[in-house]
């Protein structure tokens, strides 16, 4: 939690209430602009602030937008919670089902500020990589763990199975982050059956291999 404004003076209550306001209103802003639209004096004017109130609390947009970007790494909590719970053995599929949604569920949430968050790292922004990688890393090291687990230790490396992971991970945030706009040219899938597919694949890779 920031303690000091930008003059170097302890942030209070009202303090604390008026960055909280720039904040709420940015996200609301770059739910309808795109983010390369933002400016503080906009920040501001949503937020029903005058503009220098802005650089008493920030130094920029991109602060702003990392503030925002931390906030969301710190809210996967329901992800981390379906990975660390013990899985019925016969119910494999029952509970990647449980975790895609609730992936769905974080990026319908925090849709906005991901798709800026990843967009800025993608693009060679150190700080934006960072948050996201802090993320993204206890959730690809858990996922690692269970293939392991379900593959064998002995057929499968921590290397291997992480790089799995990985994998995983990144296809089901790629379909997560484009959920509401996939389109199909031959109407023949839609959003429900990637989310099915992404189950299907999560489980093949969290259960034992069939021994023939």
């Amino acid at each position: 939690m920031v303690k000091i404004n930008k003059d170097g003076q302890a942030i209070g209550r009202k303090g604390k209430e008026t960055r909280s306001r720039l904040l709420a209103a940015a996200l609301e802003l770059i739910s309808t602009m795109a983010a390369d639209k933002l400016t503080a004096s906009g920040i501001a004017r949503a937020a029903s602030l005058a503009s220098q109130t802005f650089y008493l609390y920030f130094d920029d947009v991109d602060e702003v937008l990392l503030h925002l970007s931390a906030h969301a790494a710190q809210d996967t909590g329901e992800l981390l919670a379906e990975l660390d719970q013990p899985w019925k053995p016969d119910a494999t599929r029952f509970h990647a089902e449980r975790f895609v949604s609730a992936f769905y569920r974080y990026w319908d949430k925090h849709r906005a500020i991901l798709n800026i968050r990843n967009f800025r790292a993608d693009g060679g922004q150190a700080a934006f990589a960072e948050i996201r990688n802090a993320s993204a890393l206890p959730i690809v090291g858990r996922i690692a763990e269970r293939i392991r687990a379900a593959q064998g230790e002995n057929a499968l490396s921590d290397r291997d199975a992480f790089a799995r992971a990985v994998i995983v991970y990144s296809a089901i945030e790629r379909m997560a982050a484009r959920y509401a706009s996939i389109h199909f040219v031959s109407d023949e899938l839609d959003s429900d059956d990637l989310k099915r597919a992404e189950t299907d694949i999560l489980t093949l890779l969290l259960s034992p291999p069939v021994r023939g």
